[in-house]
């Protein structure tokens, strides 16, 4: 009879996996997914390159069988997933099930709002930390995860870590300047309930293993924890500090870096161009390397039209080839001398932004544009060779419709680099 159960809620399993239609298996991962091949590629890809990054520098143990992921669609898809697999439901940005173990996440929350890569990374690192410590209180758990999972990105095959989360900066700036006092004694005492029911509890405990890893002290004390466990004295002892000396030295970093991040979130989410540009300054005061806000002060002047200044904050993370925002600002620098018809100069920084797109997921954009700069330099044939490999890499096409109708149409383009130039329209402006 038990065999019979397990029969029955075995092919259960297997016809529930089957609705996401496609199985996708890399060397320590298996993908459940309905979503485009080409998409799913990406998360793989990158799923593998953040494991290879956590193994061995943060966590000793890896694992040999494949971690599962069901990645589909919408924050509602992955709801009734979790109940048909006999796991409660609910919101959320995606869930690890340590008994499977398994990963349920999506690309889109219910609002409309991406999910994103960090998602996924902040879930994988709990499977990390499920295999390298033994009952780790939930402020370990989440502020470890929250850490090493949002706000990175994965550089040539390097992840790059240390960067504020804005959102949750702001929220934490806030209560602060309210009148909260970060305690790391009431960060280490709290329970699993009170720690989830903290409404500072996530950010606070990120923003401590932040201050750890930008005083060069996280790896260390990652092992002591595994070799004498979570007490305050064990963090005493690995910085050399009193517990009145470690608040004091983290709530200073908070008010620099972290605020940082919040002046950051105000800005993006303020209307008003000026106001921006205000804002993100004032994120660059406290954070003078901080190359997110120069990439928004950057976008500032890109709609301002002024290009020059535009170009001037993007150098700055131009000569940094290991930034975490170098694709970004390349692909951005591109842009202004397109705009100006400088197009042998756009395709310059479009091959640049190109060589670190490996495991950027609007790779595909990048070709087109690349096409539009080579058919206004006449150099048709190589226009449609990048228009053909937009068209092969776009696993959104309902996004872009006219943007494919038109690479689709180019394809039958006849012109050549004869200096016959083709009578049909140019393609559209960006």
């Amino acid at each position: 009879m038990k065999k019979h159960t397990l029969l029955y809620f075995g092919w259960i399993f297997l016809f529930s996996t089957n609705a996401l239609a496609e199985t996708y298996q890399s060397k320590h991962f298996v993908i459940y997914s309905d979503l485009d091949p080409r998409y799913v590629q990406f998360i793989q890809v990158n799923a593998e390159a953040f494991y290879a990054n956590m193994e061995g520098r943060y966590f000793r143990t890896g694992w040999q069988k494949s971690l599962i992921i069901y990645y589909t669609k919408t924050e509602a898809d992955t709801q009734k997933l979790l109940v048909e697999h006999g796991h409660k439901g609910g919101p959320g940005y995606g869930h690890y099930i340590s008994s499977t173990p398994a990963i349920y996440t999506h690309r889109l929350m219910n609002n409309g709002e991406i999910s994103g890569l960090g998602t996924l990374f902040h879930e994988i690192t709990h499977h990390f930390i499920d295999l390298n410590y033994r009952n780790p209180p939930a402020w370990f758990n989440e502020g470890l995860a929250c850490f090493l999972g949002e706000r990175v990105r994965i550089v040539k095959g390097k992840l790059l870590v240390g960067q504020p989360n804005p959102w949750r900066e702001q929220i934490l700036r806030d209560k602060i300047e309210k009148g909260f006092k970060p305690n790391i004694e009431r960060l280490f005492s709290t329970s699993t309930r009170q720690f989830y029911n903290w409404d500072v509890g996530y950010h606070f405990a990120r923003a401590f293993f932040y201050w750890l890893h930008e005083n060069g002290q996280l790896e260390h004390y990652l092992e002591n924890v595994q070799k004498k466990g979570y007490k305050l004295s064990v963090l005493e002892e690995t910085l050399s500090l009193s517990y009145g000396r470690i608040n004091g030295e983290l709530l200073k970093f908070i008010r620099k870096d972290c605020y940082a991040g919040a002046y950051l979130k105000d800005g993006q989410q303020d209307e008003d161009n000026t106001r921006k540009k205000e804002l993100f300054l004032k994120a660059l005061e406290l954070k003078p390397d901080y190359e997110i806000a120069q990439r928004e002060l950057a976008l500032c002047y890109c709609r301002d039209k002024d290009y020059e200044k535009c170009k001037e904050y993007l150098q700055k993370i131009l000569n940094d080839p290991n930034s975490i925002e170098y694709h970004d600002a390349a692909e951005l620098m591109g842009y202004c001398y397109y705009t100006k018809k400088n197009y042998t100069q756009a395709l310059e920084y479009y091959q640049k932004a190109l060589e670190y797109s490996d495991y950027y997921e609007y790779k595909f954009e990048l070709y087109y544009r690349m096409a539009n700069c080579h058919h206004y330099l006449e150099d048709y044939s190589t226009a449609k060779q990048f228009h053909k490999m937009f068209l092969d890499g776009n696993w959104e096409p309902e996004k872009y419709e006219k943007k494919v109708a038109y690479a689709k149409e180019y394809q039958k383009w006849d012109g050549d680099n004869s200096g016959e130039k083709k009578t049909s329209s140019k393609p559209k402006e960006e």
